[in-house]
This record gives C-alpha cells, sequence and structure tokens, in this order.
C-alpha cells in the first residue's frame, strides 16, 4: 500500500537556476549551461526576430547570429539589470542592422511584421482569414522605419510597456511612446490608401 502511494505521488520537477545564476555558471568555463541558455532562449528570441523580420529563414539565421554575439558578450552583462531587457536589446540591434542592410524593395516588403498569430489547430477557414490580414498588414507596415517596427512588434505583439521598451532599445519612455503613436497613424493611413475595407479594423486605435 505504501509503495502504491509513493508511486500516486506527483513527483517535482527539478528547480531550474534563474538567469543570472545560469550566467554565472557559464562565466565558470560550463559549456552546458551555456546549452542550457540557449534551449531557454530560443523560442522567445526566435518569435521576435520573426516578428520584426516576418520571414521565418532569415528569422533563423538572426536568431544564430543573436546567440553567437551573446556569447562573445556575456561577460559584459550587468547582472544588477534583468536578464532579458538585455537580450532583447541584443535581438532588436541585431534585426534593425538586418532591416537596414537590405538591398532591395521587395525585401524590405517582406521585411515587415507578422501582426496576426495562426494557430496550428485553428480550422481552414480562419487559417486562410488570418494569413489575408496577416499580408494585408504587411503591406502597410512596410511604411514603417526599422525602429518603429521594432517598438510595435515589441508593444503590441509581445505586450512589454514602454518602459522596458525603452530600457531595452537605451531611449526615453516618451520616444517610445512617439515611435508608437507615428507607426499606428502611417499604417492606419497605408490602410485607408491601400485597403479602405480593413479601414474600419483601426477605429478608436
Amino acid at each position: 500500500m505504501g509503495a502504491e502511494l509513493r508511486l500516486m505521488t506527483p513527483t517535482k520537477d527539478p528547480v531550474q537556476p534563474d538567469d543570472r545564476l545560469l550566467v554565472e555558471t557559464i562565466r565558470g568555463g560550463d559549456a552546458e549551461a551555456f546549452e542550457q541558455l540557449v534551449r531557454r532562449k530560443t523560442p522567445k528570441v526566435y518569435a521576435l526576430c520573426y516578428r520584426i523580420i516576418g520571414n521565418a529563414e532569415d528569422a533563423k539565421d538572426i536568431a544564430q547570429l543573436v546567440f553567437i554575439k551573446l556569447w562573445e558578450n556575456l561577460g559584459k552583462y550587468d547582472s544588477a539589470y534583468a536578464f532579458d531587457t538585455w537580450l532583447y536589446r541584443m535581438v532588436t540591434n541585431v534585426a534593425i542592422d538586418f532591416i537596414r542592410n537590405r538591398q532591395s524593395r521587395e525585401n524590405a516588403v517582406n521585411s515587415t511584421l507578422r501582426l496576426v498569430r495562426t494557430s496550428t489547430d485553428a480550422e481552414q477557414g480562419v487559417v486562410m482569414q488570418r494569413k489575408e490580414i496577416e499580408t494585408v498588414f504587411n503591406e502597410v507596415s512596410s511604411v514603417l522605419s526599422p525602429k518603429q517596427k521594432t517598438i510595435f512588434v515589441m508593444r503590441e505583439m509581445e505586450d512589454l510597456p514602454s518602459a522596458e521598451i525603452a530600457k531595452i532599445l537605451g531611449c526615453r519612455e516618451s520616444t517610445v511612446r512617439n515611435h508608437l503613436f507615428n507607426a499606428r497613424k502611417l499604417m492606419q493611413a497605408q490602410l485607408r490608401q491601400r485597403y479602405p475595407e480593413y479601414a474600419q479594423l483601426w477605429r478608436g486605435q
């Protein structure tokens, strides 16, 4: 009976070290700890890259570059600050540089935001509708500057507060709000011009 009770008792998952402790372990020369950090942060890093760039393959390349830079610059991390803030700054810098270095208009358009999340278990009709809306917003967001795109993604897609975005980008919170305001304004104008039938979606924004 005692053995059965023990088998029925749920086992607790091992406690994972927080980011700061993991970084200190890596600095001590533990390569496995870095692999653990990469596994932990890959979903966030890739998602942010993809939403800024809008292309899956490019997002993978940028995410890999971010982790290379992370390894090279880990000694510069100040544990007085949240690790994700420092990491997000690195991601946005690499992504913005990538956008600015694009040569053709076609690439610039393809670098726009993924504004609609699609669900793998969604019904086919819903998926098609979302893809159509995503295409529309990808086009209207092509007028945004790299920084405007980045701020729009972090605020509207990542749900980060303006204060946190300001820390990530190393600017004032008022600057973040101004970029966000201008981004919305530019996208609204493009939407009215290119897709007036969708313009009502922006009412009250």
